[in-house]
Parts: structure tokens; sequence; C-alpha cells
């Protein structure tokens, strides 16, 4: 899957086995099958973030039962990322004990980070990475995944430590280094964003996304030299992937600025989702409303959030029937990579 934005900044948009719940150890719920892991496996279940003993904490869905149960939560920490890699075989989540803003900056406390094995669905602990201001992950390609805290230095408070770390799908370090941003000549360190491909898997059709007062969305058919506009958005495109049979190219649009005017209405316009049909060269099928709309393909069903706090659901769409076929709504929210939370603008 591509990101537009692949980064996800922690504060904004916010062990293994079975034992007795308690409220000083995690706790894990597995079983001994998990048929998402392999290519050409059916697909059952999934992974996914809910509101679980007043913090958030994993849940696994089981699509065959159309049912969830909890996988992972633990008292003291709460689930603030879960990332499955872009082939969606491996997966790892980021906890955090608060997270808030104090004055203009944003902070985040004892961050830690875990790996789950889809295989065994254990999960195994990486790494404490104390406290910071911001954290950011994404994955650099199917083998590793890199998460960068930034933090402000102990000595000089105008100085801000970006430490990045990326780890393999075992989870062992292959890099840690550390960068020093002076507030008052650099300025605060932007994310590091790498490059996206725009093409299709067989390099027939090709995205292509212009900004200016409004954001237009076209897709050129290479083979054909023809070039269809999609869509019109005042939002920017965030994500899109391309179906495994080549049928759709699935995208989303955001707009979570504080410029967004529909903020002040009583149905506010953050996000939308959209199903294109390569062949007929239409939409399909499409959601606006609030929320991020987190999604990810498989086979043939489509799995995205909507919403936001305890308003936040995640739904099961059938891309060959164009159905939904199931809405996972779960006391205090719910969401594929966190809680989906309205932005708060105030300092």
């Amino acid at each position: 899957m591509y990101r537009i934005k692949i980064f996800l900044c922690i504060f904004f948009l916010l062990l293994s086995g079975c034992g007795e719940k308690t409220r000083e150890k995690s706790k894990t719920y597995s079983s001994a099958k998990n048929s998402l892991t392999e290519k050409g496996r059916k697909f059952t279940n999934f992974i996914f973030v809910g509101m679980a003993d007043q913090k958030a904490g994993l849940y696994k869905y089981d699509l065959s039962r159309k049912k969830y149960k909890e996988f992972w939560s633990n008292y003291n920490e709460q689930v603030v990322e879960l990332s499955y890699s872009p082939d969606r075989k491996s997966a790892f989540f980021l906890t955090a004990g608060h997270l808030g803003k104090k004055s203009v900056l944003p902070f985040i406390t004892r961050v830690k980070l875990y790996l789950i094995n889809l295989d065994s669905l254990k999960v195994k602990f990486i790494k404490n990475f104390g406290d910071g201001v911001q954290v950011f992950t994404q994955w650099e390609n199917n083998n590793n995944f890199k998460v960068v805290m930034n933090g402000i230095d102990s000595i000089v408070a105008t100085y801000i430590n970006q430490q990045t770390f990326i780890y393999n799908i075992f989870g062992k370090e292959q890099l840690n280094e550390v960068q020093t941003y002076d507030l008052t000549t650099t300025g605060y360190p932007e994310p590091y964003h790498s490059k996206v491909s725009y093409n299709s898997p067989d390099g027939r059709f090709k995205l292509i996304n212009k900004n200016a007062d409004t954001t237009k969305i076209y897709l050129a058919d290479i083979r054909k030299n023809r070039t269809d506009l999609i869509v019109v958005s005042d939002q920017h495109l965030n994500e899109f992937q391309w179906s495994d049979e080549g049928k759709y190219l699935i995208f989303s649009t955001i707009d979570i600025s504080a410029k967004n005017k529909t903020f002040d209405t009583k149905e506010s316009q953050t996000s939308g989702l959209y199903i294109y049909d390569l062949r007929k060269k239409k939409i399909v099928k499409e959601w606006n409303g609030d929320g991020i709309k987190n999604f990810f393909i498989k086979n043939d069903f489509l799995i995205f959030d909507n919403g936001f706090g305890d308003n936040s659901s995640v739904s099961i769409f059938n891309c060959r029937t164009l159905k939904i076929i199931d809405a996972i709504k779960i006391k205090g929210g719910c969401g594929l990579r966190n809680i989906p939370e309205f932005p708060n603008f105030k300092a």
C-alpha cells in the first residue's frame, strides 16, 4: 500500500500466551492458526485497534464468523499505532503511557515498540524509547520498519534530537542514529518522505495528482494513451492501492487541517474513500464524511475505518457484491491503525 502521507504524528492523530487478566500485566489472546499471512492462503482474520480497559488495545476479527475478540491490552499502555507491512505479512505496534500537548508542543511518554508474529499470533516486546515530542513510523519496504523519535535536548532547550531506528521483520535493530536540529537556525525537523510510485503493478496505469485551489486526480491509461479525470476534491490525496486482480484503484482523500471549514458544522467532511473501476472507467462506490478512512484490500475485501473517537468504527466491504457485509463497533471506538481522534487545534 502506498501512502502520500507515509508518516504518522502520534499526538495529532491519535506477553504472549493466555493468562489471568490483571491491571499490571499485558495480556495476549492467541490462536493456533492465522491464514492471513501466507500468499495464496484464505483471508480469514485481521488485527485492529479498539478500546479495552479504558485504554486502546488490539482485537482480532474473524471474517468467517463475523466476530471479534480482544487480542492484546495493557492497563498501563495504550496502542497509538498498529502498522502492517505493505504485503501484510508482518506487523509492529507502538504503545505510550500518555500523550497530549504542552503550550505549543505535543508530548508523548513511555513509548514502546512490539512485534506481532502473524503465524503464531504471539507478541514480542522490542524497545522502550522513553519520552519525546513526536513519533513517526513508516515501512521502508516489506522487510524494514522505521521509527523516528523527536525529543527536546536535556541540556539545550532549543535543540531537537531526532533518533532514527530501523528494525527487520524479526525485530532485530538494523539502525540506531541521532541527528540534532537547532530550532533557531534549521527549524523543527521535517518528517522523511520516501519516493512513491504512482504506476500500477502491471505498468498500464498511472495515477496523476494535481493540487491547486482544489485537488484533481486523474488516471492515465498508458496502453491506450488516454487520461481521465477521476475526482475533484477540496481534500488532498492521502492513500491509494491497486487491487490484486487489477480491477480497481482504491484511494482516499483527507483534510484535517485548521482550514477545513466543515469542522464548525454538524457533519464534518474530513475524508473520502473511493473505488474506481479500471475497466468501466468510473467510480463505483464512495464514502464521504468524518474520520481518516485508513484502509487495506485483501482478496475480495476492502476493510476501512470511519469516524472519530467514540463514534469510530471499522467496515468490511465485499468488492464483488459492492456491499458492506459487516461493521465493527466497540464502546470507545476502533480503527485500523489507531482510534482516530478529532483534531484539536488549540494550544
